[in-house]
């Protein structure tokens, strides 16, 4: 019985040492690129921190990971391609308008070299409740991750 139980364990290693060498991730653990030094948040985190931002209509939880071109499309025909500082303002009015009663991501695809999250945004406004779909998708500037589009309707 102990003899048959160290075969398992003995090809079960083996098959995990061939899988490493032939199908090599492009991504460590941590949701970075091989290779490279990466500076600030990975992607876990940054949306994490947007996840957490949006629940406390707290915008300057993630608003240093804002691109300096980020893309916005909000259901208040919001849409374009906006600056790191007019998007932190525009999502603050956001949040004020549509305010969160919930927020959370469904997917989250960090291992990929554009990660995104997508979600729901349950909201009210003027005494409506609804619910929004969320999408935000990150991009590699430089060495740091940074949100590169927000879209919510």
């Amino acid at each position: 019985m102990i003899r048959k139980s160290f075969y398992i364990i003995l090809s079960f290693s083996i098959w995990i040492a061939l899988c490493e060498v032939l199908y090599p991730q492009s991504f460590n653990p941590k949701g970075q690129l091989k290779d490279q030094k990466l500076t600030g948040d990975v992607p876990r985190v940054i949306f994490n921190k947007i996840e957490e931002g949006f629940s406390l209509r707290d915008i300057n939880k993630f608003s240093n990971n804002i691109s300096s071109q980020t893309y916005l499309s909000l259901p208040n025909g919001i849409t374009g391609y906006y600056s790191a500082t007019q998007v932190f303002y525009i999502l603050q009015d956001f949040s004020r308008i549509y305010k969160p009663v919930s927020f959370r991501f469904l997917t989250v695809n960090e291992r990929t070299d554009n990660p995104y999250a997508s979600g729901y945004y349950r909201y009210e406004s003027r005494g409506v409740r609804g619910t929004a779909q969320v999408y935000i998708s990150l991009k590699l500037f430089g060495n740091s991750w940074k949100i590169s589009q927000i879209t919510i309707n």
